[in-house]
Formats: C-alpha cells, structure tokens, sequence
C-alpha cells in the first residue's frame, strides 16, 4: 500500500460536479465545497505531507500535460493510496497459515453439514478432481463475496439479498495520457466519476457501476462499458483516447447488500454480519479498504456467541512479508537483477521476496524477464507454484503475472514457456500442459470479446 496523489479539476458548466447533485445557484460554491471535504479529509492523514493543496492552471499544464485547461475553475491535489490486490490477498492468505490456517484452492461448497439442527461443517467439491470431502468446525463462516447468498441458501432461505455490480476497468498503452498524478474524471451523464491512475507505466481507466445479474464466475468487460469510459474521458484531454490506444479491458463483480431497486452505485459499500437460526455466520458487502474491520466484526460475533471477549489483534496484525525488508533490500541492491525488477520483487513481495531471490541464486535463468520492458520473472511463476497453491497457467497469466492483462499480446507469445516452468512444478505430463494452453486460449477469447465490437466501431465519435 503506497500514497498516491490524484489530480483533482473543476471546470465551469459542470451541472453534476464529482456526482454531487446540487441546486443550480450552489454550482458557482463547488470548488470552495470540494476544498472544505478535502480539508476534513486531510484529518485521516497520518503524515501532513500527503495534505491536499490547490494548484494553478500553469501548474496543472506542467503535471498533467494532456488534460484540458480551458474552462478550468480549480484544481487540487490529494492523496489516495494503491496497492495490489492479488498480492495483498496472498500476503492475507500466506499470514493465515503461518498462525496455523488451512487453506485450499479451486473449492466449491455444495452443501452444509449439520448436527442437532444446527451448521457443524460444509460438504466440499475440489473442482480439480470432482472429489467431494467433508470439513467439520465449531463455527462456519460465510465469506465467500458475490457468492454469499448462494452459499447461505444451502442452509435455506438466505437471511440477506445481495445485489451485484460490475465494475469495468481498461488499461490504456504506455504513454497513452501525459500525466504525472493520477486523474479523477469530474462528471459524467449519469453522475459518476472516473479515475485514469498510473500502473506498471501504463494506465488503468474506470471504473463503471452498473448492475449484473451474469454468470458470477466469469465476468467480462462489454464493449458499451469501454465506450462510455472513453467518450467520458475524452471530454477532459486535449488529446482523445481511441481503441488503439487500448492494451486489454477487464471487469470484476462488487457484492452490495441489497437496499434499494435504485442504481447499485447509490448502494454504500457497508459490510454486514448476518447469522442464520442454525448458526451459519455470513459476512456480506464490504470492500477491500475494510477487509480488516470485517475480518474482526466477524471473529467478534464469534466470541459473542462463546461468550467470551477476547483482545482483538486483527487492525495491528503484520502480514505475510512485512518482516525483514530492510535486510532483503540490501540482498536485492547486491544482486544482478536490474532495477525495475528489484524494486518489483520489493513493493509486491516485501521481506517475501528473498526467498524469490533465493530460487534465482540458485537458479539464474528464473532471473530472466518474460517479456521487454516489464519486471515479472520465472522466478514468480515458481515461487506461486510451490508457495501459493498456483496450479493454473491462466491464474498465473492473468493475475499472478498480470502479463494478460498489460501485454495481452506478448502473454499469448510466452505462454508455452510459462507452461513448461509450472510443468516441471507440478509435474503435467504433455497433455496436461496442453489443455493448460487450450483453457488459457479459450480465457483470452472471452475476454477480448469487447473488442470486436469496440473497434467495428472505431470509426465513431469517442470524443
């Protein structure tokens, strides 16, 4: 998690300033509206370097040569934060089992185990095998995201409705936007905002919010998502974004707690704990800034049904790498990897990535980067391998690597090669890794499908 500062303009003529719905003689009051928020905002800053300030026009010009000036009434800087959210998952996860958790991959439950009326367990299938085993516990805890309501429905009528939403992102080619900061968009037609933010040098574009009631396991960007994130984009730069300026899009699923039959983007992201009659505790909503407050609203319904009031260590718990960074720095500065991979393994791996420079110490080739210009090694493929229950190539092209995602063509290039190091990992024979490449194929398809419709449109307006 690292600050991250966003650019932040007011232009005359906006009618719905960042969404804000506001009587039309309060509009000219915006700008001094906006510092008076960021000022209350600056409050939750622990460091006063990262406080909001104004800057001028000449200045915005200067950080962010491609946005428009004209008609600009004000603009601030503040600071937000970035981070990863696969790596922060498996530091989560890693951090879990180092006190003693078990953890599995690639497992569906398909039903409740009872006793006495009451949930002493799920029946779970491995989806590798088609095996199906039970797993008995004192306490069973639904936290399984835009599946919950699916889940507690195994212990009858779920006691919560969700409602879901799709969020659609696209990442835009290197030097696409001319910018230092990142970009909040101020206004769109429907009251949204949108952010362009810096990414591996590219940018990531979004997000949308509109709601879903698709296949839950594979979500997939849609043209008319990627055309409203440029066309709303587009009205902020002075030089327009197009689909050649696209490397690949992407979409995830929001899990909201149904509310309201309004819009999903007017439904909070609050998270909720929710108990069954026969004992199924389910954790609903949130959103990973407060994944740790979740985490402990439910471990404290669980001592509240024990009885018991146990300290709670879940907000000063280190994760899974946080331990012996400086010392790995120090290995990493001594070591031959270049200095974008160095600074990679460090910010995504922390103290973790020493033993990633352990495999390459031992084995130098895994040192080599897949592909130009990006930092990502064997080294990673074979630590996920052996350290993160990775045991597929599309995991790994998609989201532990992310090479599908930033370099979608240069991904489909390296892929057998990727296959053959999870190969001697996990010991595939030759048709094993081939139906690795098959569903890999089959993965990139579906997710590209926006963009046949995106570029058969090419020759509109996206201004």
């Amino acid at each position: 998690m690292r600050p991250l500062p966003f650019l932040l303009p007011l232009y005359a003529g906006a009618r719905r300033p960042l969404g804000l719905r506001l009587p039309p003689f309060a509009l000219p009051l915006a700008p001094f509206g906006v510092r008076a928020g960021l000022i209350v905002y600056d409050l939750f800053a622990r460091d006063p370097g990262l406080h909001h300030r104004a800057i001028s026009r000449t200045q915005v010009a200067q950080e962010a040569a491609d946005l428009r000036t004209d008609h600009l009434r004000a603009a601030f800087v503040y600071y937000d934060a970035r981070t990863d959210d696969v790596r922060l998952t498996h530091a989560v996860l890693s951090a879990a089992r180092s006190y003693g958790a078990g953890t599995v991959n690639y497992c569906r439950a398909v039903d409740l185990v009872r006793r006495g009326g009451r949930v002493a367990g799920a029946r779970i299938e491995d989806r590798l095998t088609g095996g199906v085993f039970e797993v008995e516990a004192k306490h069973v805890v639904n936290a399984t995201g835009v599946w919950a309501q699916r889940v507690a429905a195994l212990d009858g009528p779920a006691p919560f409705q969700m409602r879901h939403s799709l969020g659609t992102h696209v990442v835009l080619r290197p030097g696409s936007v001319r910018t230092s900061l990142a970009l909040v968009i101020p206004e769109t037609d429907d009251g949204r905002i949108a952010f362009v933010i810096p990414w591996a040098d590219r940018f990531v574009l979004g997000t949308t919010d509109t709601p879903y009631s698709g296949d839950l396991d594979a979500p997939v960007a849609s043209a008319e998502e990627v055309t409203y994130l440029l066309q709303h984009t587009n009205r902020y730069l002075r030089r327009p974004l197009g689909p050649a300026d696209i490397t690949s899009a992407y979409a995830g699923i929001r899990p909201l707690v149904a509310a309201s039959e309004h819009s999903t983007a007017a439904l909070a992201r609050d998270h909720h704990v929710v108990t069954s009659r026969s004992g199924l505790i389910s954790i609903i909503g949130g959103k990973l800034t407060t994944y740790r407050a979740m985490a402990e609203a439910t471990v404290d319904a669980i001592d509240t049904r024990e009885g018991t009031r146990r300290r709670c260590v879940t907000a000063t718990l280190s994760l899974w790498g946080a331990a012996g960074v400086a010392h790995v720095e120090s290995a990493l500065a001594h070591s031959a990897l270049a200095a974008d991979q160095r600074t990679h393994f460090l910010e995504s791996y922390g103290g973790a990535a020493g033993d990633l420079l352990a495999l390459i110490q031992k084995e130098p080739a895994l040192g080599a980067r897949f592909v130009d210009g990006l930092p990502v090694s064997a080294a990673e493929v074979v630590y996920a391998c052996r350290a993160e229950l990775a045991v597929s190539l599309t995991d790994c092209l998609f989201l532990r690597t992310r090479l599908a995602v930033l370099d979608p063509v240069a991904a489909d290039r390296i892929a057998p090669t990727v296959a053959q190091f999870m190969a001697r990992e996990l010991s595939w024979d030759m048709s094993a890794t081939a139906h690795q490449l098959e569903q890999y194929t089959k993965r990139r398809e579906r997710e590209a499908a926006w963009a046949s419709h995106t570029f058969a449109a090419a020759g509109q307006d996206f201004s």
